[in-house]
């Protein structure tokens, strides 16, 4: 190999030094030390990219740590290099139906920096940009930069010669499925597009490719698939519906991705739903963008300049992201959305994105947000989840409204009666279920946009109908559960701790909000005992608490943790006695260093 400015060294992995200004860069250093690669490769190292997490890759980075150079990662496997050990421990061979190998990571834990798909890493004069491209592993990134007038990718495992992977084990995430499979296909077509000059794969020769290299492994794993599963394979593309002159839907993103647009090209999206033949959508949430680069072509959007979230779930707020790197795109949310979008790390809630994202406008629900002349009203009331947006709009003639996931897109599509997407964990007091008909009726919509049933007429006929059903969903509940309050019994947070989840060093003090909900109908009063992991103390360890009707109260509580570690994790709990009664530990935070 011949390229300027880069080294090659062959180990348990292609290891890449690019040199600038006497300082090196290493992608991937396989069992190399710090030593071994600065001694071969002639510069002093600062920084290290990893591709993914397996020890072939990666197996020497906690020295490489240790010696103080920054290392860098993918986001999605973060947990493999920062909290291994945990991971190790947690580990349950008899999760017979996890097919990855979540325990082939660095045996050290490693500190160091995350990056998410399609950021730019600056390093010396050097732009890096990351690239998402699973199918070896479900985090695994390529590094895409400039060097010399050459364009160049280092893609890890994805490809190890002309047409060829290095090994195909890897790529069965879970038991007899093809996630995996159609992201080594999606990725190959990433890699095609982006038109590089020579590519720097993670076993192997660095080479130059060109259009066969692509087709000859594309069309293998597409025979693969379609002898599987006895269908053609179709590339993914994103279908555009126009429900008005201004108003589009996609109607095959995850979740409904719905757009406004005005005459100039410029846009405003409601939810943005993962796209792609087998989206990664469990943990870790990862959004590919397959939907941007069609925009302007299809509908002609060549701006995105505003975000409105239905709710705070990963599979609406999938594609946030990645419209943020691309067009600067601005968030506008209720204050309550806002908090769990910027800081998600603080909830135990299903579904939620893994990383933060900024909230540019928080908007109260009597305050109209304009967007090029249309007002939209952005009111927050529980539905399917606690965190949950009603947004009403005019425009074409015709009033909107999103609602999320508060009518199961099931009843759009399945003509039958199971209308309410049910997770108690999302906290949906019951009566909330007969609130949502009524808030829809009360806002006379044309046109519901729902979040898995696309942009339907609303009828008199189809609220009443969803009116009795949620009455009757609701009557169910309250004879059932034996409580003074049937929320008692629906609600698994109206005692929490805010956050619920913090990182920490051994001796840090931490501070929480014990928060307690009275859904009861009269005033409420009791005592929280706070109770610990052994080593931690709390100050106070005793809450005094009453509550208003309706009310949420607050309380503060600090934590001094041990400077000395015998665990993985130090818990908090709240032992409650509410209104006379002893209900015991009924919540708890968690500390993990």
């Amino acid at each position: 190999m011949d390229i300027p400015g880069i080294s090659w060294i062959d180990g348990t992995c292609s290891t890449y030094v690019i040199a600038r200004g006497g300082r090196g860069l290493v992608v991937d250093c396989g069992q190399l030390s710090v030593r071994d690669v600065t001694d071969r490769a002639g510069v002093e190292v600062d920084r290290l990219l990893l591709t993914h997490f397996h020890r072939d890759q990666c197996g020497k980075a906690p020295g490489w740590v240790a010696e103080g150079v920054s290392v860098n990662y993918p986001w999605p496997e973060r947990r493999f290099y920062e909290e291994g050990d945990v991971s190790r421990a947690g580990y349950d061979i008899y999760d017979n139906y996890k097919s990855y190998y979540e325990t082939s990571g660095p045996i050290g834990d490693i500190q160091g920096e995350p990056l998410r798909d399609y950021d730019t890493l600056s390093w010396q004069d050097l732009k890096v940009e990351i690239v998402p491209l699973p199918g070896h592993t479900f985090g695994s990134v390529g590094y895409l930069f400039d060097l010399e007038g050459l364009r160049l990718l280092a893609c890890g495992d994805l490809l190890a010669s002309s047409g060829k992977l290095h090994e195909y084990y890897s790529s069965q995430w879970a038991y007899m499925t093809f996630q995996g499979h159609v992201n080594l296909i999606e990725s190959l077509e990433t890699v095609r597009n982006l038109g590089v000059d020579w590519i720097l794969p993670g076993h192997g020769d660095p080479f130059q490719p060109d259009d066969n290299d692509f087709d000859t492994l594309r069309s293998d794993l597409v025979d693969l698939y379609e002898m599987f599963f006895a269908q053609d394979y179709k590339d993914f593309a994103p279908i555009f519906r126009q429900i008005s002159d201004h108003v589009f839907e996609v109607s095959n993103s995850g979740a409904y991705t719905y757009i406004v647009r005005d005459d100039e090209g410029h846009a405003l999206f409601i939810d943005s739903g993962y796209v792609g033949n087998a989206p990664i959508t469990a943990n870790p949430h990862r959004y590919i963008d397959h939907l941007t680069p069609h925009l302007e072509r299809e509908i002609g959007v060549t701006d995105v300049e505003w975000f409105l979230p239905s709710h705070y779930h990963d599979d609406h707020l999938a594609g946030l992201s990645a419209l943020q790197i691309k067009y600067g795109t601005k968030v506008a949310t209720s204050p309550e959305v806002a908090d769990i979008i910027e800081h998600p790390e603080r909830y135990e809630m299903p579904c939620l994105v893994p990383h933060p994202s900024k909230v540019d406008r928080v908007v109260s629900r009597d305050e109209p947000f304009t967007w090029r002349g249309i007002n939209f009203r952005i009111e927050q009331f529980p539905g399917q989840t606690w965190y949950h947006n009603l947004i009403t709009f005019d425009v074409d003639g015709k009033r909107y409204l999103s609602i999320g996931d508060n009518i199961s897109g099931l009843c759009f599509r399945e003509n039958r009666d199971w209308i309410h997407s049910f997770i108690p964990k999302n906290r949906t007091p019951v009566s909330t279920y007969r609130d949502m008909p009524r808030q829809i009726a009360e806002r006379s919509p044309d046109i519901l946009l729902t979040g898995h049933g696309g942009g339907v007429p609303c009828t008199t006929e189809k609220v009443e109908k969803w009116q009795k059903w949620m009455d009757r969903w609701a009557e169910h509940f309250e004879d059932i559960i034996d409580q003074p309050h049937p929320n008692l019994g629906m609600d698994p947070h109206w005692v929490e701790f805010y956050p619920f989840k913090v990182r920490v060093k051994p001796g840090d003090e931490v501070s929480f909000e014990v928060r307690v909900r009275n859904h009861e109908d009269a005033p409420r009063s009791g005592t929280i005992d706070l109770q610990t992991t052994k080593g931690v103390t709390v100050n106070p360890q005793r809450l005094d608490i009453d509550v208003g009707v309706g009310e949420t109260r607050s309380y503060d509580v600090r934590a001094t943790l041990p400077a000395e570690t015998h665990f993985h994790s130090w818990t908090i709990v709240a032992d409650v006695t509410w209104n006379g009664k002893h209900l015991g530990g009924i919540a708890e935070a968690v500390c993990t260093w």
